[in-house]
């Protein structure tokens, strides 16, 4: 009997493993793209529904037709064209916030509006997550991910590739010393301000030369507008793709610094990031040919690829595009 529940549709089990590998998918979309927000909408669904499974499965179930109790319980449908059907996702996670506290209003309020989002991504013409910044859901997507994983005997570490990663940000929600950036920003854009006009037009040229020559995330600063940089940690997979006369390599970073040269103005931390709206994640992409990818020099080569190298760096080919 005990295995017969076990590969149920509905339990806990067969839920987790589906979430794994929407998760998987989420992680391999672009950082800041729609199929990143709507696979992290599909994962979090599945895990919601997971852990009220872990309560019973019988609470899944539409308690309109008492055939979806006796599916729940997992006997054989005794009635033909029956389809079994199982409680709408906010249901789901109302029903959680009765039997654990730590299914607070704050994860219900996010899961609302996420679950939305997905519901006219998938349903309507409307883009919902068109310009939707990870950091104003990424840090609350994981934690209620926790959340509902608790509630199915799991932990983070137990699902997620890069726990580290995962708990970073969702200590980054109660971080208060995020709070002070924007005392920072105000100071150095009332400094900015108090410049002449001929200042500076001369320190934003200077950016911009700057923000195009350096290796980073290219970004407007928050103080003075002008072009910064923000560094970012990787996280996640490597995703290659093969191409007839190049190789791409593309990795998920998450912002970890910012710093900008026409006012001064430089910030450390995810936390403080995402405060002043500079922590969605990006994506850093590299090239490189098959050749140098698959290291096919022969000796022979080797003088001549070295000045292929040279010539090529010199024109940016090989540098870092972390602008995605």
């Amino acid at each position: 009997m005990n295995d017969q529940i076990n590969a149920h549709p509905w339990s806990t089990d067969a839920l987790i493993a589906k979430a794994r590998l929407c998760s998987e998918r989420m992680h391999e979309a672009e950082a800041n793209g729609s199929d990143h927000a709507l696979w992290s909408a599909i994962t979090l669904e599945l895990l919601a529904r997971a852990a009220l499974s872990n309560i019973s499965p019988i609470l899944l179930a539409d308690e309109r037709n008492w055939r979806n109790l006796s599916y729940a319980l997992g006997r054989s449908p005794t009635a033909k064209k029956f389809s079994p059907v199982s409680i709408g996702v906010k249901e789901v996670v109302a029903r959680l916030a009765e039997f654990d506290p730590k299914t607070t209003q704050e994860i219900q309020n996010f899961c609302a509006i996420h679950f939305e989002k997905r519901n006219g991504e998938l349903h309507s013409g409307e883009l919902s997550f068109m310009g939707y910044g990870s950091s104003s859901w990424l840090p609350k997507f994981y934690q209620a991910a926790q959340v509902f994983l608790e509630n199915a005997d799991l932990k983070v570490e137990d699902f997620f590739q890069d726990p580290k990663h995962v708990l970073d940000l969702i200590a980054s929600l109660s971080d208060k010393a995020a709070e002070s950036v924007r005392g920072d920003i105000d100071a150095y854009k009332k400094v900015w301000i108090d410049k002449t006009d001929m200042d500076r037009e001369t320190l934003s040229k200077q950016a911009a030369l700057w923000a195009s020559r350096q290796a980073g995330h290219r970004v407007n600063c928050p103080a003075c507008a002008c072009p910064a940089l923000v560094q970012g940690t990787a996280t996640g997979s490597v995703q290659t793709r093969f191409h007839d006369d190049e190789i791409t390599q593309k990795q998920t970073q998450i912002p970890a610094s910012f710093e900008c040269i026409g006012c001064g103005l430089k910030i450390a931390g995810f936390s403080k990031l995402a405060a002043c709206q500079l922590g969605d994640a990006f994506t850093a992409t590299t090239s490189t040919e098959p050749s140098e990818f698959f290291g096919l020099y022969t000796e022979a080569d080797v003088e001549t690829a070295v000045s292929e190298a040279e010539y090529k760096l010199k024109r940016d080919i090989y540098e870092p595009d972390n602008n995605d």
